[in-house]
């Protein structure tokens, strides 16, 4: 094909080329933009109304309940209660297993095929208890882990119910583990 244009029509042509295609892109790019605007008004109407009773009702509930007051009430509770926690930790400590040391010990004791699923501490004047219940894969394993339990020292009773040996794979057992505990020094 043969082109007869003279080389400053071409210019011509080329720069209203792109003139066009810049005026098309900037319609396009506005439409868009128009067109995000009305679809994201009806979400953003509803957010802000939503903040807004959030907050009447934020407002109405510290009405009703005295917010500042509230506060201070409970950090008096809160201190009071952490008082007398210290006061009940302060014994001997080494008189007691803390539950953590208690299950880590346990936990320690376990073999593979036993899983623990619950642990029930409780420690009274002269002894500590802990209940355990889980799941043992065979009869071997579930004895092998209370006769474990029962030639540690640490521990003064260790009882399971016979019944837990009746099925033959996957027992659901429960032990009860007892530790004698030298009283705490009264002050």
């Amino acid at each position: 094909m043969l082109n007869i244009l003279p080389i400053e029509e071409k210019k011509n042509v080329i720069t209203e080329y792109r003139l066009r295609l810049s005026v098309v892109s900037f319609f396009a790019i506005g439409a868009l933009s128009v067109a995000s605007a009305v679809l994201f008004a009806p979400a953003y109407i509803l957010a802000v109304s939503k903040h807004n009773s959030s907050e009447d009702q934020f407002a109405v509930l510290e009405k009703k309940y005295g917010g500042a007051e509230q506060e201070k009430e409970l950090g008096a509770q809160i201190r009071e209660i952490n008082t007398k926690i210290l006061l009940l930790l302060s014994g001997d400590t080494t008189a007691r297993l803390t539950p953590s040391q208690a299950v880590a010990n346990i936990l320690g004791l376990k073999g593979n095929e036993i899983k623990i699923v619950a642990f029930t501490y409780e420690a009274m004047a002269s002894q500590e208890r802990i209940v355990l219940t889980g799941t043992a894969s065979n009869r071997d394993s579930l004895a092998n882990f209370v006769e474990i339990l029962k030639k540690d020292p640490t521990y003064t009773s260790v009882t399971m119910p016979i019944s837990s040996y009746v099925k033959s794979e996957n027992i659901d057992f429960s032990i009860v583990v007892e530790r004698k505990s030298k009283t705490p020094a009264k002050k």
